[in-house]
């Protein structure tokens, strides 16, 4: 089974092309989905699954969650599965803005694709990915970089990265301290807020885990 997560209106032959109702959607008049369903919800077996695809769609999940999904992701690949990212490209877009020779047209075309297209309760931006960032993202959990494209589309700036399931076992308590590791680079510093909003985070972190029903199973 191949999974094409938040398809929207591009179908992809041979994947279950998964997307919210389209009650959920602000614009779409019909969907393509072959499944509705909020992707955070989703439940599969460990090892069941060949390839995850997501087009422009990681980028709308906070950290913690963005953590847990991968952490999931993961579990549900086969040995070797594929998992294909494309997001907005942040630093590209970033320098858009800061040029003092780009057109004021494509800069608020550059902060759309940075922070969101607005219409409709999903359709924020959480973070803002590199190529190289993406990339020890995922090697940080366990993934193994096949390739990487930058590609350019109606003056916006996109980074897609394909990465393969390694053989490395990843536990349910590694998952956590590669999270914990991860989520701390965000802090200012080491005072008692801060630290209090990592707690938020990694409680987060692991509301989403507890979602997936196979998860533990998988993990431990």
């Amino acid at each position: 089974m191949k999974l094409h997560l938040g398809c929207g209106q591009k179908y992809l032959k041979g994947y279950l092309n998964i997307d919210f109702p389209i009650s959920h959607h602000s614009l779409l008049a019909k969907s393509v989905a072959d499944r509705h369903i909020d992707i955070t919800k989703l439940k599969y077996k460990a090892n069941a699954i060949e390839e995850i695809r997501l087009h422009h769609v990681f980028e709308h999940f906070p950290r913690s969650i963005a953590c847990a999904l991968v952490v999931t992701w993961r579990s549900w690949l086969k040995p070797g599965g594929i998992l294909h990212i494309e997001v907005p490209d942040f630093d590209k877009s970033a320098q858009v803005i800061l040029n003092p020779l780009t057109p004021n047209k494509a800069k608020f075309v550059a902060l759309r694709h940075i922070f969101g297209s607005h219409e409709a309760d999903w359709a924020n931006h959480y973070e803002g990915w590199s190529i190289k960032r993406l990339t020890n993202f995922l090697k940080d959990y366990q993934f193994d970089i096949i390739k990487t494209n930058k590609s350019h589309w109606l003056g916006t700036h996109n980074i897609s990265i394909i990465a393969k399931k390694n053989n490395q076992k990843l536990s349910k308590k590694k998952s956590e301290i590669i999270t914990k590791s991860y989520l701390q680079k965000y802090l200012v510093d080491k005072s008692s807020s801060e630290l209090n909003l990592l707690r938020v985070w990694i409680r987060k972190y692991h509301t989403q885990i507890n979602n997936q029903y196979y998860l533990k199973k998988n993990l431990d």
